[in-house]
């Protein structure tokens, strides 16, 4: 089956999924999930559907690519310390389709902008959709950060931490 690359023949992986519904107002939700994996035993990439929802929008990203080069959002998440930091932290995937920005707030929370851009354009024109959403910096952030990393490791697709990658802006 192909992901909209019909370049790459993919295969589905299963059905999980991870569903962030922020603090108030829970009606803003992330969700990943449609995982698939490229078929060739050389090519490690994993392939995944986001979507974002608020009230008045439901935005669906497909085909987000998740390389094995240690650019996991997991590891981005996982590297919010919980005390703090001022300005904003970004991380975005190999195809920049995917933005996350991260703002540490007063009392210990995050604030996370999930920026969905498809890569591709097309005669219908291009869009760009952004939910907010908001969590506790500590377990709550180290949850989600755990959810996405199992997502993004899939059975026989393990991920490769390189110390060197700066990633991260």
């Amino acid at each position: 089956m192909n992901v909209n690359r019909p370049e790459v023949e993919t295969a589905r992986l299963d059905d999980l999924e991870v569903v962030f519904v922020g603090e108030p107002p829970e009606s803003v939700s992330v969700r990943f999930g449609e995982r698939h994996a490229a078929v060739h035993h050389l090519d490690r990439r994993l392939f995944f559907t986001v979507r974002a929802q608020a009230p008045g929008l439901d935005a669906r990203l497909e085909s987000v690519t998740n390389y094995v080069v240690g650019r996991s959002l997991a590891r981005f998440l996982d590297g919010l310390d919980f005390r703090g930091w001022e300005g904003e932290r970004r991380w975005v995937n190999a195809d920049r389709d995917l933005i996350v920005s991260a703002t540490f707030h007063s009392g210990g929370h995050i604030e996370l902008a999930w920026t969905l851009r498809p890569w591709r354009h097309s005669v219908y024109g291009e869009w760009e959709a952004t939910v907010t959403t908001t969590m506790e910096a500590g377990a709550e952030k180290d949850d989600l950060a755990a959810q996405l990393h199992a997502f993004l490791t899939a059975e026989g697709f393990p991920v490769d931490y390189h110390e060197s990658d700066n990633e991260f802006s």
